[in-house]
């Protein structure tokens, strides 16, 4: 395996070291016709690349980690490159292959307004490099991008903006992954779980994406902003800054909530589902977000008249719901112990890293409660749900699996932030070690 190169030290992105990024070249080279545009040097003048030379594997081992003379981008040429008109196909095509897409361009005919965005486009040659090398070394990464980019200028539209907000909307979600070109494929590709090294080399394609967008002349300043803040989340619980929601732009909250949107569909939701169930998920966590945001992705939603898709019917629903009942109790019990042992620490420590443990905890506490999923009342109506059965009975217990759904996904998550915390060894309070040690041994028989 290659030195993991982060090519982000102290957010501070330098676009003359080659990192990851010439792989993702070399893998496409034959498809676009790529080739040296000039020859290429490293910073000590040595000729690392000549003139008109494709971009093989062979060349990308040979300058991975160089320093060179000039940013790798300017120094290269595509034989064919995606254009506004074929990047305006792609987005067709999406909506035309989904059904909730499909649904809101009857009612507001989408469609036709979509290649007025991508005249913006046209104006930034490195921004659309960067896609073209998207589309075809990472197509999961581009279909994802065209969905983003979709629900923000939906959002964006809904919310009153100007045209030029709306630019500058659609350009930041168009851009908001382009830094995951530059991380190693390794990485991204990972089945098992992530060492904190190689989660803190994922969460850099943040400040690239934003430094990315700095080098390219004429972009606004609110498209490199919302770009860097698009992971964050309104209750501080995001990265890189743990900002909260007075210090976010509204493009950062827009693309934030629409990559959301994306990632529990694609992530965590089965093949059965449809974009109406993530709907109660972003709901669940709406102090992640922006209120005003997922009221007016629930409207948009409904005015689709998209139908709700249930998962399970007639005679399985008995076993389903006996299945509920005792991941509610598992769920439970886990969700107990990690919220005792995180909030009885008290918040006079001075760690900020495990104030942060601290806010996801809170985040899930609100999340719970929000949704009732472990509540008396949820737990007694589904054990005599039989007896109360109405035209409704079916989405309640889909939406109340969604939910547990999401739960279960949240302490996963504070899991493993937790366990990085530890292995960290960055701790102010021996005894605070110990206590969350013995949490996660604790825990461990609910994980299985």
């Amino acid at each position: 395996m290659l030195k993991l190169i982060s090519n982000n030290k102290i957010n501070k992105y330098d676009p003359l070291i080659v990192d990851a990024y010439i792989f993702r070249l070399a893998s496409i080279s034959n498809k676009c016709g790529l080739v040296a545009e000039e020859d290429i040097y490293s910073a000590k003048e040595v000729l690392l690349v000549s003139k008109d030379t494709p971009i093989t594997a062979q060349i990308a081992a040979a300058i991975y980690s160089a320093r060179l003379q000039k940013p790798l981008e300017e120094s290269i040429r595509f034989g064919t490159e995606i254009t506004a008109a074929r990047l305006e196909q792609h987005f067709i095509s999406v909506m035309q292959q989904d059904d909730l897409l499909t649904a809101i361009n009857e009612h507001q005919n989408i469609a036709s307004f979509i290649g007025n965005y991508l005249t913006a486009y046209e104006k930034f040659p490195l921004l659309k490099q960067k896609i073209t090398v998207m589309a075809l070394a990472m197509p999961e990464t581009f279909l994802r991008t065209l969905y983003c980019s979709w629900f923000s200028l939906l959002v964006a539209k809904e919310m009153r903006f100007s045209e030029r907000g709306c630019v500058d909307v659609f350009l930041a979600a168009l851009s908001h992954d382009i830094g995951m070109l530059h991380l190693d494929a390794h990485v991204l590709e990972k089945k098992s779980q992530l060492s904190p090294h190689e989660w803190n080399h994922i969460q850099d394609h943040v400040a690239i994406s934003a430094a990315l967008l700095k080098q390219m002349q004429g972009m606004p300043v609110d498209v490199v902003e919302a770009v860097y803040e698009h992971h964050e989340r309104c209750d501080g619980t995001g990265y890189p800054k743990g900002k909260v929601e007075s210090e976010l732009t509204y493009g950062g909250k827009i693309v934030g909530l629409a990559d959301s949107l994306i990632g529990i569909y694609r992530n965590r939701f089965q093949h059965e589902r449809n974009w109406r169930d993530v709907i109660p998920v972003i709901q669940m966590n709406a102090q992640a977000y922006f209120y005003r945001h997922d009221e007016i992705l629930a409207v948009i939603w409904r005015r689709s008249e998209m139908p709700f898709k249930n998962i399970v019917q007639g005679d399985d629903l008995p076993d389903f719901v006996e299945r509920l009942l005792k991941e509610n109790t598992r769920l439970n019990a886990w969700f107990e112990i990690l919220r005792e042992s995180l909030l009885s620490i008290g918040f006079t420590h001075g760690d900020r890293r495990l104030h942060a443990l601290q806010n996801i905890m809170l985040h899930v506490t609100t999340s719970v409660k929000g949704s009732g999923v472990f509540g008396a009342e949820m737990d007694q109506w589904l054990k005599t749900w039989e007896l109360n059965k109405d035209d409704d009975t079916y989405r309640r217990i889909e939406t109340a699996h969604i939910q547990q759904q999401e739960i279960l996904f949240h302490l996963q998550r504070l899991n493993r932030m937790l366990q990085f915390y530890l292995d960290s060894d960055h701790f102010k309070k021996l005894e605070i070690k110990e206590s969350l040690l013995k949490t996660l041994a604790k825990v461990k028989e609910f994980t299985v």
